[in-house]
């Protein structure tokens, strides 16, 4: 350890001269950079469902399109303003880039036995000539065409929705934002043109758009307001600004040296990940803290710089090395989750720690030694309330450990009011068109969400069988009989309507042909009417061998989802041809499944990471006992939370649960400079209450600054545009607050406890054996 202290102070300059060289290198990996915001970011790869989603995609390739929602301020959307402000998009649409087709009230064309009674082909005529008692009859059949009413319109009439379709020349992010923002940028214009209408947006560019814009927001305004308070903060504990900015330069080179490393890894961030940079910036304050705080005492003790520093390494070297490399392990147990924004934030931070770790040690020294001394250093800012702890513990102990013992037990019996819930859409600014679209979906129009399925025959031309047309139908007839469907779209309706229109609408023949060639006709028919309405979803894929089946749901919770699908499944297995394939099409399920999937993944790693961070303290602080008794401090903290957030409020998303190794990787960090510290003075002949006070003025100062630090720091988010963030920052500060109260009040009257008990007991005894089986 001298070796290393003396070649590090020797060569500081050399070290940090490298370590400036290697951060410009990483430093050009940052242009290459690229995230990725897109629901995939967020699903579990693992999950079985995502193969067959993949595959429907190919069978039914999608259309790319965004939603147009129109709601009138008053009355309902057969007002005139509302009815103008729909013909504006449909005659304005092209100004979305990439814009092929829109649909709308306004181009939707009447049945065939309607457009015969009211003698036009469109549901709204030419509005040069209507009058508000035309609408007024334009609503009533509107209201009565109950496929329109499953799809565009609200049963009261009160909103009205349109779909803009496009197609862009790439698949890159700069397109999809470019189309996003001149969707936005008509919204604007026809909110501006109408404002007795409601106008909202919602479509997957748009949420791509939503969620860089909060992440662009947020980086703008948070990581700025993150660096003031730390630069402030550790100017008041430290006494020195200096030394404070010499921390961040710190810090700020980690998170160059960490985003510069992704580029050159060409590794994407996302929503979670995206949040690694300004956990790295905290984790290397906290590395900073403890050298700096140490240097600022030795100099309070009238000790020159180099043996200052000198004095901080050998303290600190061991207890930041295990700090760090505990860090590392609770991070990269994220990696056994199999959803990319959880192990891609977690590797994001642990690559940051590596750097926070090595610049702590060459470049920061350097740094400091670099800083002029022209006065006695002041003692440090939090040193009274450290003597106010001290007294406590000495004086007041066992009291403090069985307060703090009772705490625990009480909050672990709470745990089980906690429930895990996902919410997909927490990602992006709550009052973003989003949330507001999606709620009203929900309450007026009952399609908010909706299931996909793609059913296969086996066989070219396979759809135009009467046998698997029957199946189908008796399929679509026992979903629309279930409670938790809105609504059901097959092409066997398709092929009932064909059939009827066929016959002058007589409802005799509203039933399924039973021709084949009759049935290829209406298919191909369909393909024709298709090419001219873009704005038709395919139901069949182009060897007519799969059908594409929606239902559409509304108001449930993922584990109602669940059920229902699971019912679905069951129904199929029973009654459905095993001839037949069929296979889920879109993402609602296996979004419903991330709560059970990713929580049992999570919890796995969490005692993965918890039993190799407990062997690791224990093997580097050559202690087994001592590496057991970090567990408490280390798992406790993060019970104590849960359990009073199962009281409070009591939903957890699996975003929600990573905080578990979250947790254990960050208040590690405070549990180990106060054992290594007790232990040093164990090891020094102390008393166990001695020891403990010699720990508490030793690591006490360092581990209060750093948890301030990040305390503060964790509690800007809930400032963020997000409500995932939010809620990270509500659950993640008292976690790091109630770390260090355990660090500081509990852990010490733990081990005084402890040690006494083992020396009059268990250690007294095998001194005693040792003694007596020692030959003379």
């Amino acid at each position: 350890m001298q070796s290393l202290v003396d070649q590090l102070i020797g060569k500081r300059y050399l070290l940090a001269m490298l370590t400036l060289l290697i951060t410009a290198a990483l430093g050009w990996g940052i242009p290459a950079v690229t995230s990725d915001n897109g629901f995939t970011a967020i699903l579990s790869e693992s999950d079985p469902y995502r193969a067959e989603v993949d595959q429907v995609r190919e069978d039914f390739p999608p259309s790319t399109g965004v939603l147009f929602a129109f709601e009138a301020r008053e009355g309902d959307v057969f007002g005139m303003q509302a009815v103008a402000a729909m013909d504006a998009l449909t005659n304005r649409y092209t100004e979305v880039e990439s814009a092929v087709s829109v649909g709308s009230l306004l181009n939707r064309r009447l049945n065939a036995v309607d457009a015969k009674r009211h003698d036009r082909d469109y549901l709204i005529p030419e509005l040069d000539d209507i009058d508000q008692t035309q609408l007024d009859a334009i609503r009533d059949i509107a209201l009565a065409d109950e496929d329109l009413v499953k799809s565009l319109l609200a049963p009261k009439g009160d909103m009205a929705l349109a779909m803009i379709k496009f197609k862009a020349v790439d698949d890159e992010k700069s397109t999809r934002l470019g189309i996003a923002e001149s969707v936005v940028a008509l919204r604007d214009s026809l909110r501006a043109e109408y404002p007795g209408v409601a106008i909202y947006v919602l479509g997957n560019v748009l949420f791509e758009l939503d969620s860089h814009n909060a992440q662009l927001k947020d980086r703008s305004y948070l990581m700025p307001l993150v660096v003031s308070i730390s630069i402030l903060l550790l100017w008041f504990c430290l006494r020195s600004l200096s030394f404070s900015l010499s921390i961040l330069v710190v810090a700020v080179v980690s998170v160059v040296m960490t985003v510069g490393t992704m580029g050159w890894l060409k590794v994407p961030f996302n929503q979670i990940s995206t949040m690694g940079p300004l956990v790295v910036v905290l984790i290397a304050v906290a590395d900073g803290v403890h050298i700096v705080s140490i240097y600022v005492q030795g100099l309070h003790r009238s000790l020159g710089r180099l043996e200052a520093m000198r004095e901080s390494l050998m303290i600190n070297i061991q207890p930041v090395t295990l700090a760090s490399v505990t860090t590392v392990i609770g991070f990269l147990s994220l990696n056994y989750c199999s959803s990319p924004g959880i192990y891609g934030f977690g590797n994001v931070v642990a690559v940051g720690v590596v750097w926070a770790y090595l610049l702590s040690l060459t470049l920061l020294p350097a740094l400091i030694l670099l800083l002029p001394v022209n006065k006695v250093a002041k003692p440090l800012g939090v040193d009274g309330f450290i003597a106010a702890v001290r007294r406590a513990v000495l004086n007041h102990g066992n009291r403090l450990f069985l307060w703090g013992l009772l705490l625990i037990v009480v909050t672990l019996a709470l745990l089980p009011l906690n429930r895990v819930d996902f919410n997909r859409y927490s990602f992006i600014d709550k009052d973003s068109d989003f949330h507001i679209v999606l709620k009203a979906l929900s309450e007026k129009i009952g399609n908010d969400q909706s299931l996909v399925y793609s059913i296969h025959s086996g066989e070219y031309y396979g759809i135009t069988q009467p046998g698997f047309l029957a199946d189908v139908e008796e399929f679509s007839l026992w979903l629309e009989a279930q409670p938790e469907a809105s609504f059901v779209t097959s092409y066997t309706d398709m092929l009932k309507t064909l059939n009827r229109a066929e016959h002058d609408d007589d409802l005799a023949w509203d039933v399924l042909p039973d021709d084949q060639l009759q049935i290829i006709d209406y298919l191909v028919g369909y393909q024709l009417v298709q090419e001219i309405e873009p704005n038709l979803e395919p139901i069949f894929n182009p060897d007519y061998s799969a059908i594409r089946l929606v239902i559409g749901t509304s108001n449930l919770s993922n584990l109602q989802l669940l059920n229902f699908n699971t019912r679905i499944e069951t129904w199929i297995a029973d009654n459905m041809n095993p001839g037949y394939t069929v296979r889920h099409g879109d993402n609602s399920i296996l979004f419903a499944r991330l709560d059970r999937s990713i929580s049992i993944e999570l919890l796995q790693g969490f005692a993965l990471s918890f039993l190799l961070i407990t062997i690791t303290l224990a093997i580097g602080l050559r202690s087994l006992r001592y590496g057991l008794l970090s567990t408490m401090p280390n798992l406790f903290p993060a019970t104590i939370v849960f359990g009073v957030w199962g009281v409070l409020n009591g939903e957890l998303s699996p975003y929600i649960l990573m905080l578990f190794s979250i947790s254990i990787g960050l208040v590690v960090d405070d549990s180990v400079h106060i054992l290594s510290k007790y232990i040093r003075g164990r090891r020094d002949k102390l008393s166990p209450e001695d020891a403990a006070g010699y720990s508490l003025d030793k690591a006490g100062p360092a581990i209060t600054i750093t948890t301030l630090a990040l305390a503060i720091s964790t509690f800007v988010l809930v400032l963020s545009s997000t409500f995932y963030y939010q809620n990270v920052a509500l659950m993640l500060t008292p976690i790091i607050v109630v770390a260090l109260l355990l660090d500081l009040l509990f852990l010490p009257p733990l081990l005084i406890r402890f040690d006494n008990w083992w020396e009059r007991g268990p250690g007294a005894r095998l001194v005693s054996r040792r003694s007596i089986n020692k030959p003379h």
